[in-house]
């Protein structure tokens, strides 16, 4: 935790926090956005041991909401290319810096971005193109979806497209995306644990913090209820594509 907790600490922490509350319930990939924000606020270790027990909190609010839509096909497909993901890139870092392998993956997320907007303009010209079902494609995800939740914890940018290019409902999007972040999150728990990032003083914050992920969760389910398909979809694929170029930007 900080030394001192200046208005601009508590400011970022605030926005960030209730980011991540946000995400749980109306937009998955907004999350992204947050890590890299109390980060800088507090640090790396720090922030990671900050908010893996506010996102389990957030979790329990997407489930709430959202836990009877999920698709668990998809999500069985997208085990395999998830762990393969995780050891890519364990296997990467003996080689690769954190900064490079987050612009490895910023490039890839941006391809897919720009490669699912024009297949969207060629359904829009009359072509018949409708879900991915090439077992290739979702294990590319897949393994995406581990590299970048490893690397960059920008697991929500490829999700989303992920489930983009399935042509889920929202509902469905929303709640195969909240298991899946509810897992991951779960497992990270024994492993902050382990590496000493959960202290007294951490748990003390989260307490402190804990109304902000309530107040984001209800503001996403707020905005969630007033999106059409159409704009969710969008959003999502804009929001994934500035995460791209932020991670080609600064790793």
């Amino acid at each position: 935790m900080p030394d001192s907790w200046t208005p601009l600490i508590i400011g970022a922490v605030i926005v960030g926090v209730v980011l991540y509350g946000f995400s749980k319930t109306a937009m998955p990939v907004a999350g992204v956005f947050a890590g890299p924000l109390l980060a800088a606020a507090l640090g790396v270790t720090e922030a990671a041991g900050l908010m893996v027990p506010l996102l389990v909190l957030g979790d329990l609010f997407g489930l709430a909401y959202y836990r009877q839509h999920a698709d668990w096909t998809l999500l069985r497909r997208l085990v395999p290319g998830v762990l393969a993901g995780f050891v890519i890139t364990a296997l990467l870092f003996a080689f690769l810096s954190t900064q490079t392998l987050g612009r490895i993956v910023g490039l890839l997320i941006l391809g897919s971005v720009l490669l699912e907007l024009w297949r969207r303009w060629q359904e829009r010209q009359g072509a018949v193109l409708g879900p991915m079902t090439s077992w290739t494609g979702i294990a590319f995800f897949g393994t995406l979806a581990g590299m970048t939740t490893m690397a960059a914890n920008a697991g929500g940018a490829a999700m989303s497209l992920y489930l983009v290019k399935m042509r889920v409902p929202m509902l469905a999007f929303m709640g195969t995306s909240v298991w899946f972040f509810t897992i991951l999150n779960v497992i990270k728990v024994p492993i902050v644990v382990g590496l000493g990032f959960l202290t007294p003083e951490t748990l003390l914050a989260d307490l402190w913090l804990s109304p902000l992920i309530v107040l984001g969760a209800f503001l996403g389910v707020f905005t969630f209820r007033r999106m059409n398909e159409k704009v969710f979809t969008y959003t999502a694929l804009a929001l994934s594509g500035l995460v791209s170029i932020w991670l080609v930007i600064h790793g």
